[in-house]
């Protein structure tokens, strides 16, 4: 059973490379080729830890390197698959969480990399979880939906409140801002959280997402002033925290915050 579990994991960590190289530009899955000169990548290179292993990091053709992130999301996905089945061994607990830790988990390599969090991502990835999570007796369909639409709703006011920001700080300046604080891809992924942990779970996970967000950007800013290399305005993904908040709830918070609001 551990092995079969470690093999999955491993499986799921190159289906994540796979996505994330190809989605952002394509929006469909496709093979896998060198960021370099676009040739196809050899069989071995499809899997960052089996391409580290036989030595075949870089193209055969340009030598272009592949980097290190298919190694460490392989590597993440087998570690999240150990740690699943020591937390909960039933065989549907393990394929529903693995999937949401691999969703989850390609949300952050894409937001990260291109600051992009995808509809071709997130809208499919709403629809199962909500299918999952409201067919649980312990959730059901009323609390699934209902965190889905807070999240949703919740984030949809930020936005339209950071656009309007935006634009009035902009023209103060006279000045257009071309970033905001929150894109509407934001959006979705807190719909995501939403039916994810549900009703009330999806309060505190997007008051930790944020909370975790603020203070990362106050010691970013801190760091850069001291370096005196501060620029106002500069972007920085805001998906990693949100998803960080949704997970701490989901695997440990959401049974004591329910506990806690009756």
């Amino acid at each position: 059973m551990p092995l079969i579990v470690w093999l999955a994991g491993w499986a799921a960590g190159i289906g994540v490379n796979l996505l994330a190289d190809s989605l952002p530009f394509h929006r469909r899955p496709g093979r896998m080729h060198c960021p370099g000169c676009g040739s196809r990548r050899n069989w071995a290179a499809h899997s960052g830890l089996l391409a580290l292993l036989t030595g075949q990091r870089h193209c055969a053709y340009c030598a272009h390197g592949m980097g290190w992130r298919p190694v460490c999301v392989e590597a993440m996905c087998i570690a999240g698959a150990a740690w699943l089945l020591l937390r909960d061994p039933q065989p549907l607990a393990l394929l529903r969480d693995g999937l949401i830790l691999a969703v989850y988990l390609l949300i952050v390599v894409i937001d990260i990399e291109h600051r992009l969090i995808l509809f071709a991502v997130s809208i499919p990835a709403i629809v199962g979880v909500a299918i999952v999570q409201s067919l649980d007796p312990n959730r059901g369909p009323a609390k699934t939906l209902l965190g889905g639409l807070v999240g949703f709703l919740a984030f949809c006011l930020l936005y339209v409140l950071g656009v309007l920001f935006t634009r009035f700080l902009g023209r103060a300046r006279r000045q257009p801002i071309d970033e905001v604080a929150f894109g509407f891809g934001d959006v979705m992924l807190a719909t995501l959280i939403g039916v994810t942990v549900g009703w009330p779970g999806v309060v505190v996970a997007l008051f930790l997402g944020i909370l975790a967000a603020g203070l990362f950007s106050l010691v970013y800013v801190l760091v850069m002033l001291a370096r005196r290399r501060y620029t106002a305005f500069l972007p920085i993904p805001y998906g990693p925290f949100l998803v960080l908040g949704g997970l701490l709830v989901y695997f440990g918070g959401r049974t004591a915050f329910e506990r806690l609001v009756g």
